[in-house]
């Protein structure tokens, strides 16, 4: 017994000394870290139509992550009818997970993997009150920002490898800073 209050002792110690150090670590940095949640357009390279996303992407100081399901649009009607490629694309619902390095929010070079295979997705959220806190020096604190700080809007592009280029895509999008 005195061996396991021993250890959540030292946890606890541990995580209050490590959240010190994480402050610390970031005084004078005045980029806003959380999660933003979009939804938004699919445009792809393939000649299906647009479709939509869903979105949720964590970003700290340097490193990011994230999730996506996508729904590409359907293959226009043709006399020729759709191409093979086309056919693949159209309608196919594409879930991807993410991971990389950037400059908070501002720019993100992510690598992916889903059921479409890997990926290499650029990013950036525009958000007005990080663009303010980073240009006046501030830092606005997270209980204090209203819905208006908090919207975010949302671009990427994505580049699939190998046989996977079909599904090559752009975004745009609205979404929420958490």
């Amino acid at each position: 017994m005195k061996t396991i209050i021993t250890a959540i002792v030292s946890l606890a110690l541990f995580s209050i000394s490590t959240g010190l150090q994480a402050a610390d670590r970031y005084e004078g940095v005045h980029l806003i870290r959380g999660t933003v949640l979009s939804i938004g357009r699919v445009d792809p390279s393939a000649s299906v139509g647009t479709g939509f996303f869903v979105d949720a992407n964590y970003s700290s100081v340097a490193l990011n992550a994230g999730v996506a399901s996508k729904k590409f649009g359907e293959s226009p009607f043709r006399s020729g009818g759709p191409t093979e490629e086309d056919e693949r694309v159209s309608e196919k619902r594409v879930n991807n997970v993410y991971a990389g390095v950037g400059f908070g929010r501002i720019i993100q070079f992510q690598g992916g993997y889903g059921n479409q295979g890997e990926l290499l997705r650029l990013r950036s959220d525009f958000n007005f009150r990080s663009i303010v806190d980073f240009l006046s020096q501030q830092s606005t604190p997270p209980q204090r920002m209203t819905l208006a700080d908090r919207i975010t809007f949302t671009i990427s592009v994505e580049r699939y490898s190998g046989k996977d280029d079909v599904f090559n895509n752009a975004t745009w999008g609205v979404g929420l800073l958490f």
